[in-house]
């Protein structure tokens, strides 16, 4: 059902209080079929050849529409537009 890069490493970017933050950025995910869906997040350690899993979370509920009920693309959050200006390679719509 998803296509792109389901995988991310931890960049180190700036909230939006300017505070130093530890974010895991997906910018190339998407879902090929119509519905309502969540995305299941899972942060791994990895120490050497071990693998610990460390906490597992939901994101809120989205909607995939087929093209023509599809309402346009919406502007990006604030926090989108903050990892852009920060050099974060990630399309950033005003």
């Amino acid at each position: 059902i998803t296509a792109g890069s389901v995988v991310s490493s931890m960049f180190r970017l700036k909230d939006l209080d300017g505070e130093d933050g530890a974010f895991f950025v997906f910018n190339d995910v998407s879902v090929r079929t119509e519905g309502v869906f969540r995305l299941c997040f899972t942060l791994y350690e990895v120490t050497g050849l071990r693998v610990r899993r460390l906490l597992t979370t939901y994101s809120g509920d989205f909607t995939i529409f087929a093209p023509k009920r599809f309402p346009g693309l919406e502007e990006s959050t604030a926090l989108t537009r903050s990892f852009a200006d920060q050099g974060l390679k990630i399309r950033a719509r005003r």
